[in-house]
Protein backbone atom coordinates (compact mmCIF):
# COMPACT_ATOMS: atom_id res chain seq x y z
CA UNK A 1 0.00 0.00 0.00
CA UNK A 2 2.92 2.63 0.53
CA UNK A 3 4.29 1.83 -2.66
CA UNK A 4 0.92 2.91 -4.16
CA UNK A 5 0.83 5.46 -1.99
CA UNK A 6 3.85 6.68 -3.10
CA UNK A 7 3.19 6.46 -7.02
CA UNK A 8 -0.18 8.46 -6.22
CA UNK A 9 2.31 12.07 -5.47
CA UNK A 10 3.62 11.71 -8.50
CA UNK A 11 1.02 10.89 -10.60
CA UNK A 12 -1.21 13.35 -9.19
CA UNK A 13 1.60 16.32 -9.68
CA UNK A 14 1.73 15.21 -13.25
CA UNK A 15 -1.55 15.55 -13.74
CA UNK A 16 -1.78 18.85 -12.90
CA UNK A 17 0.89 19.96 -14.03
CA UNK A 18 -0.73 18.73 -17.30
CA UNK A 19 -3.74 20.27 -16.83
CA UNK A 20 -1.86 23.51 -15.44
CA UNK A 21 0.24 23.76 -19.00
CA UNK A 22 -3.25 23.23 -20.51
CA UNK A 23 -4.49 25.80 -19.48
CA UNK A 24 -1.55 27.98 -20.23
CA UNK A 25 -1.32 27.20 -23.65
CA UNK A 26 -5.36 27.52 -23.91
CA UNK A 27 -4.82 31.21 -22.17
CA UNK A 28 -1.74 31.99 -24.26
CA UNK A 29 0.03 32.50 -21.35
CA UNK A 30 3.90 32.36 -21.84
CA UNK A 31 6.77 32.64 -19.51
CA UNK A 32 8.09 36.27 -19.10
CA UNK A 33 11.28 37.13 -20.85
CA UNK A 34 14.90 37.99 -19.42
CA UNK A 35 14.62 40.86 -17.17
CA UNK A 36 16.84 44.19 -17.66
CA UNK A 37 20.22 44.60 -16.59
CA UNK A 38 20.92 45.39 -12.96
CA UNK A 39 21.52 48.93 -13.49
CA UNK A 40 18.32 49.57 -15.69
CA UNK A 41 14.62 49.47 -14.79
CA UNK A 42 14.07 48.78 -19.33
CA UNK A 43 16.74 47.55 -21.41
CA UNK A 44 15.66 47.17 -25.63
CA UNK A 45 18.03 46.30 -28.46
CA UNK A 46 17.83 46.96 -31.46
CA UNK A 47 19.60 46.06 -35.05
CA UNK A 48 19.08 46.86 -38.30
CA UNK A 49 21.05 43.81 -41.30
CA UNK A 50 18.62 44.63 -44.19
CA UNK A 51 19.68 43.92 -47.93
CA UNK A 52 17.91 45.88 -50.88
CA UNK A 53 18.53 47.97 -53.87
CA UNK A 54 17.87 51.98 -53.21
CA UNK A 55 17.51 52.77 -56.69
CA UNK A 56 14.10 50.79 -56.37
CA UNK A 57 11.35 53.10 -54.79
CA UNK A 58 9.77 51.45 -51.19
CA UNK A 59 6.49 49.86 -52.12
CA UNK A 60 5.20 52.03 -49.21
CA UNK A 61 5.09 54.85 -51.27
CA UNK A 62 6.26 58.13 -49.63
CA UNK A 63 7.88 56.52 -46.50
CA UNK A 64 6.69 59.86 -44.25
CA UNK A 65 3.64 59.76 -45.22
CA UNK A 66 3.39 56.40 -44.35
CA UNK A 67 5.12 56.27 -41.36
CA UNK A 68 2.36 59.35 -40.00
CA UNK A 69 -0.58 58.12 -41.51
CA UNK A 70 -0.47 54.52 -41.33
CA UNK A 71 2.10 53.45 -39.10
CA UNK A 72 1.34 56.45 -36.56
CA UNK A 73 -2.86 56.91 -37.34
CA UNK A 74 -2.32 60.93 -37.44
CA UNK A 75 -4.86 63.08 -39.90
CA UNK A 76 -3.69 65.97 -41.66
CA UNK A 77 -4.58 67.98 -38.57
CA UNK A 78 -2.68 65.73 -36.12
CA UNK A 79 0.66 65.75 -38.15
CA UNK A 80 0.37 69.43 -38.13
CA UNK A 81 0.40 69.32 -34.09
CA UNK A 82 3.36 67.02 -34.43
CA UNK A 83 5.48 69.24 -36.92
CA UNK A 84 4.72 72.72 -34.31
CA UNK A 85 5.68 69.79 -30.91
CA UNK A 86 8.77 69.21 -33.28
CA UNK A 87 9.92 72.82 -34.62
CA UNK A 88 8.90 74.24 -31.17
CA UNK A 89 11.61 71.35 -29.43
CA UNK A 90 14.06 72.13 -32.37
CA UNK A 91 13.99 75.77 -31.40
CA UNK A 92 14.43 75.47 -27.81
CA UNK A 93 17.12 73.47 -27.78
CA UNK A 94 18.93 74.21 -30.90
CA UNK A 95 18.01 77.54 -31.63
CA UNK A 96 16.75 76.42 -34.96
CA UNK A 97 13.59 78.78 -36.61
CA UNK A 98 10.36 77.07 -36.80
CA UNK A 99 9.50 75.70 -40.69
CA UNK A 100 12.93 74.43 -41.32
CA UNK A 101 12.00 71.03 -40.31
CA UNK A 102 10.91 68.07 -42.85
CA UNK A 103 8.78 65.14 -42.32
CA UNK A 104 10.75 61.94 -42.69
CA UNK A 105 10.39 57.83 -42.10
CA UNK A 106 12.94 55.09 -42.15
CA UNK A 107 12.54 52.61 -44.99
CA UNK A 108 10.98 49.43 -43.47
CA UNK A 109 13.55 46.90 -46.11
CA UNK A 110 16.14 47.72 -43.51
CA UNK A 111 15.04 45.54 -41.67
CA UNK A 112 14.91 47.74 -38.20
CA UNK A 113 13.84 44.97 -35.50
CA UNK A 114 14.21 44.83 -31.55
CA UNK A 115 15.69 41.98 -30.63
CA UNK A 116 15.64 42.02 -26.97
CA UNK A 117 12.46 44.24 -24.67
CA UNK A 118 13.13 43.24 -21.05
CA UNK A 119 10.12 41.41 -19.69
CA UNK A 120 9.34 40.44 -22.90
CA UNK A 121 10.09 36.65 -25.39
CA UNK A 122 11.20 38.24 -28.17
CA UNK A 123 11.32 35.42 -30.82
CA UNK A 124 14.12 35.18 -32.80
CA UNK A 125 13.43 37.23 -35.79
CA UNK A 126 12.51 40.24 -33.42
CA UNK A 127 9.79 42.40 -33.36
CA UNK A 128 9.63 45.00 -36.40
CA UNK A 129 10.44 48.81 -34.90
CA UNK A 130 8.85 51.63 -37.45
CA UNK A 131 10.91 54.42 -37.37
CA UNK A 132 9.93 58.30 -38.41
CA UNK A 133 9.03 61.74 -37.24
CA UNK A 134 10.41 65.02 -38.61
CA UNK A 135 14.01 66.54 -38.85
CA UNK A 136 16.11 69.61 -39.28
CA UNK A 137 19.23 69.12 -41.65
CA UNK A 138 21.90 71.53 -41.48
CA UNK A 139 23.04 72.89 -45.06
CA UNK A 140 25.88 73.89 -46.87
CA UNK A 141 28.42 76.41 -44.57
CA UNK A 142 27.26 74.75 -41.61
CA UNK A 143 25.58 76.76 -39.02
CA UNK A 144 25.71 77.97 -35.44
CA UNK A 145 23.48 76.58 -33.52
CA UNK A 146 21.94 77.84 -29.98
CA UNK A 147 18.90 77.04 -27.36
CA UNK A 148 20.13 75.12 -24.24
CA UNK A 149 22.21 73.23 -26.69
CA UNK A 150 24.19 75.96 -28.03
CA UNK A 151 24.01 78.75 -25.60
CA UNK A 152 23.64 82.38 -26.00
CA UNK A 153 27.17 82.61 -27.74
CA UNK A 154 26.59 79.38 -30.01
CA UNK A 155 28.20 75.95 -30.87
CA UNK A 156 28.74 75.62 -34.80
CA UNK A 157 28.29 72.50 -36.51
CA UNK A 158 29.21 71.29 -40.32
CA UNK A 159 26.83 71.04 -43.19
CA UNK A 160 24.93 67.36 -42.68
CA UNK A 161 24.50 67.74 -39.29
CA UNK A 162 20.95 66.79 -38.14
CA UNK A 163 18.80 66.70 -35.28
CA UNK A 164 15.44 64.64 -34.52
CA UNK A 165 12.25 64.46 -33.01
CA UNK A 166 10.16 61.21 -34.21
CA UNK A 167 8.78 57.93 -32.44
CA UNK A 168 9.92 54.36 -32.45
CA UNK A 169 7.21 51.67 -32.88
CA UNK A 170 7.71 48.80 -32.33
CA UNK A 171 4.87 46.00 -33.79
CA UNK A 172 4.48 43.39 -30.85
CA UNK A 173 2.40 40.30 -32.75
CA UNK A 174 0.59 37.78 -30.86
CA UNK A 175 1.23 37.12 -27.34
CA UNK A 176 3.13 38.78 -24.81
CA UNK A 177 3.18 38.22 -21.17
CA UNK A 178 -0.47 36.71 -21.73
CA UNK A 179 -1.54 39.35 -23.27
CA UNK A 180 -3.04 38.23 -26.38
CA UNK A 181 -3.28 40.09 -29.98
CA UNK A 182 -0.96 42.49 -32.07
CA UNK A 183 0.00 45.55 -29.59
CA UNK A 184 1.87 48.69 -30.32
CA UNK A 185 5.20 49.61 -28.01
CA UNK A 186 5.93 53.31 -28.43
CA UNK A 187 8.64 55.08 -27.77
CA UNK A 188 9.22 59.29 -28.13
CA UNK A 189 12.71 60.03 -28.73
CA UNK A 190 14.59 63.62 -29.55
CA UNK A 191 18.01 64.32 -30.35
CA UNK A 192 20.24 64.98 -26.92
CA UNK A 193 22.66 66.64 -28.84
CA UNK A 194 23.51 66.89 -32.89
CA UNK A 195 23.89 64.04 -34.77
CA UNK A 196 27.79 65.29 -36.31
CA UNK A 197 29.17 63.78 -39.41
CA UNK A 198 32.55 62.69 -38.74
CA UNK A 199 34.99 63.00 -41.59
CA UNK A 200 37.14 60.64 -40.50
CA UNK A 201 34.78 58.17 -39.79
CA UNK A 202 31.66 56.24 -41.94
CA UNK A 203 28.47 56.82 -40.76
CA UNK A 204 26.98 58.49 -37.38
CA UNK A 205 26.41 58.09 -33.29
CA UNK A 206 23.43 59.14 -31.86
CA UNK A 207 22.15 59.94 -28.85
CA UNK A 208 18.68 60.39 -28.23
CA UNK A 209 15.86 60.90 -25.38
CA UNK A 210 13.50 58.81 -24.65
CA UNK A 211 9.88 58.92 -23.13
CA UNK A 212 7.19 56.42 -23.55
CA UNK A 213 3.54 55.74 -21.85
CA UNK A 214 3.78 52.14 -23.40
CA UNK A 215 5.72 51.05 -20.32
CA UNK A 216 7.10 52.71 -16.83
CA UNK A 217 9.90 54.41 -18.51
CA UNK A 218 11.49 55.67 -14.99
CA UNK A 219 10.87 59.35 -15.73
CA UNK A 220 12.85 59.43 -19.37
CA UNK A 221 15.61 56.97 -21.25
CA UNK A 222 18.49 57.23 -23.21
CA UNK A 223 19.33 55.98 -26.68
CA UNK A 224 22.60 55.50 -27.92
CA UNK A 225 23.54 53.87 -31.46
CA UNK A 226 25.71 53.65 -34.65
CA UNK A 227 24.76 53.35 -38.08
CA UNK A 228 27.74 52.97 -40.70
CA UNK A 229 25.61 51.89 -44.07
CA UNK A 230 27.18 49.47 -46.32
CA UNK A 231 27.42 49.10 -50.50
CA UNK A 232 28.00 45.09 -51.50
CA UNK A 233 29.47 43.98 -54.43
CA UNK A 234 26.43 44.46 -56.45
CA UNK A 235 25.20 47.73 -55.52
CA UNK A 236 22.66 46.60 -53.01
CA UNK A 237 22.94 48.50 -49.52
CA UNK A 238 23.46 46.67 -46.19
CA UNK A 239 21.97 48.58 -43.22
CA UNK A 240 24.10 48.09 -40.56
CA UNK A 241 22.19 50.28 -37.20
CA UNK A 242 22.81 49.20 -33.59
CA UNK A 243 20.84 50.91 -30.78
CA UNK A 244 20.82 50.13 -27.54
CA UNK A 245 17.80 51.97 -24.81
CA UNK A 246 17.89 52.18 -21.35
CA UNK A 247 15.04 53.20 -18.87
CA UNK A 248 16.59 55.33 -16.39
CA UNK A 249 19.15 56.77 -19.33
CA UNK A 250 22.27 56.02 -17.27
CA UNK A 251 20.91 53.93 -14.67
CA UNK A 252 19.41 53.67 -10.82
CA UNK A 253 22.81 54.73 -9.46
CA UNK A 254 22.91 58.57 -11.66
CA UNK A 255 19.76 59.44 -10.54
Amino acid sequence: MRSKKRLAVPVLVVMVAGVGAALSAAQGNRPQGPPPPEPFGTYLVYSAAGVYDPSIPPAEGDLALWFHRDVMGRGPAQIAAERARADAYFQATFGVPPGRSSAFGLDPRNEYRAYVVSGENVPPEGWVVRDGGFMVTIGAGGATLRGTWGGPSGRWVPEGTVMVFGDYNIAAPGVGNGRRGDREIIIHYESAEPIIPNPFQEGILFQCRLTSDSFDDFGGGLAQGISIPRVGADGRLVANIRNVLTFPGLGFDAE
